[in-house]
C-alpha cells in the first residue's frame, strides 16, 4: 500500500536535492541510494552526482571513492560503471580520475580504453 506514490515522492525529493546541496557529504551519501536503482537512470543520477561532487577538490576525492567502495560491494556496480566510461569517455573523463578509472577496470576484470 502506497508503494506508487512514494516512487514519484522519492524521485521529487531526491531532485531537490540535486538541485540544491551542495555539501559533498551529503551528496556522497546519495551515491548507495543511486546505485541501488535498477532503472535506465542510473547512470544519469551517478553522474549528475559526480558533476556536483567535482566543483571542489574534497568533493572529486569522495567522489572517486564513493565509485570504488560501490565498485567493491554492489554486486555488478563496477561493470555498470566501467561501461559507462567506455561508451562515453569524455562525459565520464570530467568527473573520474585516472585512479578511480583503473580500479574500476582491476574490479570489473575489463579493459578500458584510455
Amino acid at each position: 500500500p502506497g508503494a506508487p506514490a512514494s516512487r514519484p515522492l522519492r524521485q521529487e525529493l531526491l531532485d531537490f536535492l540535486l538541485d540544491h546541496e551542495r555539501e559533498p557529504e551529503v551528496l556522497v551519501a546519495l551515491l548507495p541510494a543511486a546505485a541501488a536503482r535498477a532503472d535506465a537512470d542510473i547512470r544519469e543520477l551517478v553522474h549528475r552526482i559526480g558533476l556536483l561532487l567535482v566543483r571542489t577538490p574534497d568533493g572529486a576525492t569522495r567522489f572517486d571513492r564513493g565509485l570504488v567502495d560501490l565498485g567493491r560491494h554492489v554486486p555488478g556496480f563496477a561493470a555498470l560503471v566501467a561501461g559507462w566510461l567506455t561508451d562515453r569517455p569524455q562525459e565520464w573523463a570530467a568527473v573520474v580520475g585516472p585512479g578511480t578509472r583503473r580500479m574500476i577496470e582491476n574490479l570489473a576484470g575489463v579493459r578500458i580504453p584510455a
